[in-house]
């Protein structure tokens, strides 16, 4: 049991006399377990990483639908723990070194920092969209390349060039994408910059909108032609889909999946193993994890 807190009031009305509500449970050592919900890439790609498997999962942990929402939930609890993308961390969370190795972008791409994976765009292949074609160019330029970077992700593109835009206009002027809300945030400061790109050389305005639903989602989406490119925060195969043939699977990136902690909590680092032992409900209170002091 992680956190229980009870509070007990009651009135003497005979006598008028009021009794304080009185508190009791947790001593703020019992560790407070944040996951993402079903459907998640984040969630599939960091339980694989460290071993649990989906029926051994603590079945307590309150789940969250964005990346948003289990950053503002470990924010907000001295005793909680979560994981989010490495470039969603800010100062409002805690990000932990695992096995003694920090997340960065150096280290996701040197291979020390193990919680790691790719972010994975799908589309159909036969999808002949001229502004489709492009914006998948688009994402191996060095324009796209310096976004990714900046953002804390790592980028997989060796040599990149600047983007060119056509000379042409564009017969489709809109394209959309869904899926995971880890990917989000970045493919909208893409989405914005291709955008601007194309209005600035050609004077056309075109629209990319960026929606979300989870990993699970960009890939049923892709599939049946509900939006024009699906994300994922983990590794997509051909077996992901009723007709792999039929699919493009393209890397956008790399990322480590940073474990968060609230910025009082005194941990600086974790374990895979102790992780694991969180995530099954193994260990329940923060004094089984080295560095802390009640």
């Amino acid at each position: 049991m992680k956190k229980i807190i009870m509070t007990v009031a009651s009135a003497a009305l005979a006598l008028g006399i009021g009794f304080a509500a009185v508190g009791c449970g947790g001593d703020g050592t019992e560790i407070v377990v944040f996951n993402r919900e079903s459907g998640s890439g984040t969630r599939d790609a960091f339980l694989e990483l460290i071993g649990v498997e989906e029926e051994d999962l603590y079945a307590g942990a309150a789940q969250h639908s964005s990346t948003g929402a289990v950053l503002s939930a470990v924010a907000k609890d001295k005793d909680a723990i979560g994981y989010i993308s490495l470039g969603s961390v800010d100062a409002t969370v805690k990000a932990l070194s695992v096995e003694g190795v920090s997340p960065s972008e150096e280290t996701v791409k040197d291979g020390t920092y193990k919680v790691a994976r790719p972010f994975e765009l799908m589309y159909q292949t036969s999808n002949s969209s001229d502004l489709l074609k492009e914006f998948i160019e688009y994402f191996d330029s060095s324009d796209a390349q310096e976004i990714i970077a900046d953002e804390g992700y790592v980028s997989i593109v060796e040599n990149a060039s600047a983007y060119e835009v056509p000379a042409a206009a564009f017969t489709d002027t809109s394209i959309s994408l869904s899926g995971s809300t880890s990917v989000g945030p970045l493919m909208e400061k893409l989405a914005a910059d291709f955008v601007a790109l194309v209005k600035e050389e050609l004077g056309q305005t075109v629209t990319v909108s960026v929606g979300g639903g989870g990993s699970g989602q960009g890939i049923t989406d892709a599939e049946g032609g509900r939006s024009d490119i699906g994300m994922a925060s983990k590794e997509v195969s051909s077996a992901d889909f009723n007709d792999g043939s039929k699919m493009t699977i393209k890397q956008l990136c790399s990322d480590g999946i940073a474990v968060v902690v609230n910025p009082e909590n005194p941990v600086t680092n974790i374990t895979i193993a102790q992780l694991k032992g969180i995530y099954t409900e193994e260990i329940t209170s923060w004094e089984d994890i080295d560095g802390f002091k009640a």
